[in-house]
């Protein structure tokens, strides 16, 4: 029962992300800051998405219904909701030298859209009851794709910030206008990025670690020492702290890929000289 609820409190969270994009933003007035909140409420959804499966496990409480239910609740928090917020973000003023014809700007986030919908399914069909034992994943998982667009969303609105004195004392001045600049890039960049992380959705050939249960199934001192530190810089700089984590965890499955590739090519290269 309990894990249900945090099930239904995953999607109610994407629910009113939803809400707030659709009723709330008047993108020719500037940066609304109803897309800010709809990015947090993504990573509370994500919260409660850690914990119900943990929470129905340790309570003897694993239903299909559950499995169900959480399936549909990440369809519409990690799938639909970032789609909206990255159609949205991309229609705002700052974007029209990025600005895409408006055809594809919808194909490409239906294309995350659907991504995150075909991931999910087979999510669930190739699920195994011990996720313990499920180190990793074939292809982003789409709560890490939600988690870098909502993290950029939030980042564009820190740096938009800027223009008050109270919040850039720390930042050197001949910073400020790159700054700036990078903010006005993010909407337009957003749809691409969204393109590229529904094909990694499902893609076969990448696999990214299960963070929680890699960390669960090592328990030692260094790891609590990274959560710990990790922990610190996401309550000091959320908005800075999120960005860099989501676009390492995109990038550490290809990274590794590559380097995999390389050290084979190398191994051959090595047998055919002898």
């Amino acid at each position: 029962m309990i894990a249900n609820l945090l099930t239904v409190g995953n999607a109610v969270c994407g629910f009113i992300a939803i809400a707030l994009m659709a009723t709330g933003p008047r993108l020719a007035e500037g940066p609304p800051v109803e897309l800010k909140w709809a990015a947090w409420l993504i990573f509370l959804g994500m919260v409660f998405d850690m914990l119900d499966g943990r929470v129905a496990r340790s309570t003897g409480t694993t239903s299909e219904l559950g499995a169900q239910l959480d399936t549909l609740a990440d369809m519409i928090t990690f799938g639909a909701a970032p789609a909206l917020i990255v159609l949205q973000m991309h229609r705002l003023p700052e974007v029209w030298p990025w600005h895409l014809p408006n055809w594809v700007l919808w194909c490409f986030c239906i294309a995350y859209f659907l991504g995150a919908v075909l991931r999910l399914a087979r999510f669930t069909v190739e699920n195994v009851p011990d996720e313990s034992a499920h180190l990793c994943f074939k292809g982003i998982p789409s709560p890490g794709a939600a988690g870098l667009l909502a993290s950029l969303t939030v980042f564009y609105f820190y740096l938009k910030n800027f223009k008050h004195p109270e919040l850039v004392k720390w930042v050197p001045p001949a910073w400020k206008e790159p700054l700036q600049a990078f903010a006005d890039v993010i909407p337009g960049a957003l749809p691409v990025l969204a393109l590229v992380l529904g094909y990694t959705m499902v893609s076969n050939r990448l696999r990214y670690a299960h963070v929680v249960s890699r960390f669960l199934s090592r328990r030692t001192f260094d790891a609590f020492a990274y959560v710990i530190f990790g922990l610190v810089l996401l309550v000091a700089l959320p908005e800075i702290t999120l960005p860099v984590v989501f676009l390492v965890y995109l990038l550490s499955s290809p990274v590794q890929h590559l380097a995999a590739r390389l050290r084979a090519r190398k191994a051959a290269h090595v047998a055919d000289q002898k």
